[in-house]
């Protein structure tokens, strides 16, 4: 796959990996190890210049493993690599715009506004409060309905996922964008976190606790 071989004879065996990895995670693995080098590639790209670098390479992780679980072969079939790793930057630059444009916005809210939404004079209706979070553009329906139900009804987190489509991991990490957008709305302020070090292993995608060989 990384030789001098023709495109078509790579694109056949990269189609074949994708079909069976809509099923088994195992050949997604395959898949992610074969584009792996124009992934690092891509990766050290986006994140060149990044103060949130461990958050983008997991939002761009993520965006990829779903790339490979349900690529749509039929449509298209030829330069499936260099497809995955288009497709993976376009869902991370619209995830990371949307967060940054939410944050601009706010921080041009007037200071009125804010004290207006103080943690302390917020009250105890739930329903209410994710209400006024989705009609200031904090969050959208989706997620105040993907944290009302995984927060105050019980529902797990990996069943959210399962009706949704995706992997645990990408629901973790829409719920954690969200409330992060939702505490500063509330007038909490995130506090930064330092740098973290972690395996830089592609394994790291197949951990465990998912309903999903993702992890």
């Amino acid at each position: 796959m990384r030789g001098p071989e023709a495109l078509a004879e790579k694109d056949a065996v990269l189609c074949a990996l994708l079909r069976f990895a809509k099923e088994d995670s195992g050949a997604g693995l395959i898949v992610l190890e074969t584009i792996r080098p124009g992934l690092l590639n891509l990766t050290a790209r986006i994140t060149r210049n990044a103060r949130n670098r461990e958050e983008l390479r997991a939002t761009l992780l993520l965006a990829i493993w779903e790339g490979i679980r349900h690529y749509p072969l039929e449509r298209r079939p030829q330069r499936a690599a260099a497809n995955l790793l288009l497709d993976a930057l376009h869902r991370t630059l619209v995830e990371v715009g949307r967060e940054s444009a939410w944050r601009s916005r706010w921080s041009f809210t007037p200071v009125e506004f804010h004290e207006r939404v103080a943690p302390q004079e917020i009250d105890r209706d739930v329903d209410g409060l994710l209400d006024r979070a989705v009609r200031a553009g904090a969050l959208n329906s989706v997620e105040a309905e993907m944290i009302l139900a995984s927060r105050i009804d019980g529902v797990k987190l990996a069943e959210l996922a399962s009706a949704a489509g995706v992997s645990y991991n990408t629901m973790k990490l829409r719920r954690q964008r969200a409330e992060r957008r939702l505490l500063l709305f509330l007038g909490f302020h995130p506090v930064p976190r330092g740098q973290q070090k972690r395996p830089s292993s592609f394994a790291r995608v197949a951990g465990a606790g998912s309903q999903d060989s993702v992890g």
